[in-house]
């Protein structure tokens, strides 16, 4: 199967603590996930720990954004601006961080950059009302 996102030195020097998975594939593996999430899960996965896994895809994705030369993350932008509306529009936005305020200040999360991290949906949120609290 042929790459459609670039994988080139940068990309993999960046993921070489993460899953082998995802080191083999990047964005090819990455973005079709990120999709996963946009049309399925963001309506129906009530697992904390899965949703948690999910938004993880999102930041690892904005890190190799960073990495990408600039034509390439452009073209990488437009794809990922679709998913990233569909996600908005399947969740609502809370007044924590989802990993904690822990973890918030430890990675220096926040709701502009990381977005995602300060959203779920209502099926996470039943099972979890203690934890947080819409916006």
């Amino acid at each position: 199967m042929k790459s459609r996102y670039p994988h080139n030195d940068q990309v993999k020097a960046l993921l070489k603590d993460k899953a082998d998975y995802i080191q083999r594939e990047g964005l090819n593996y990455l973005l079709p996930k990120w999709q996963q999430v946009a049309t399925t899960y963001s309506t129906r996965e009530s697992s904390i720990y899965e949703w948690l896994n999910d938004m993880d895809a999102q930041r690892i994705i904005d890190e190799i954004l960073a990495v990408l030369p600039p034509a390439e993350k452009v073209k990488t932008e437009q794809d990922l601006s679709v998913m990233d509306s569909q996600v908005i529009k399947n969740t609502f936005e809370v007044n924590e961080c989802i990993w904690g305020q822990q973890e918030e200040t430890a990675h220096r999360y926040n709701r502009q950059k990381n977005w995602y991290y300060y959203r779920i949906n209502q099926a996470v949120f039943e099972l979890e009302k203690e934890r947080f609290t819409k916006k």
